[in-house]
């Protein structure tokens, strides 16, 4: 069974691109849009393991907001006709 991020790629027709390529394009497209390095660590999953972040589990309003923001802003650039 292939993996879910073979089957994304595969439905999005991208060819010659990697898990790692894809983030590093979303973590670039966060940064363009002005997003911190620390909420762009955390979107992509670069956490700082310190004690207390181990026992803290929320649900971060800003982080949601800022991968809504960089998903749109990727759905536009993929929606553009080349």
């Amino acid at each position: 069974m292939a993996r879910a991020i073979d089957r994304i790629m595969a439905r999005a027709d991208l060819k010659d691109v990697t898990a790692h390529t894809l983030r590093h394009s979303y973590a670039s497209i966060a940064g363009d849009l002005g997003f911190s390095d620390s909420t762009i660590e955390t979107l992509i999953g670069h956490v700082a393991g310190t004690i207390t972040s181990k026992y803290i589990h929320r649900l971060d309003t800003v982080l949601v907001a800022a991968a809504d923001k960089v998903a749109q802003t990727i759905q536009r650039f993929m929606s553009r006709d080349s």
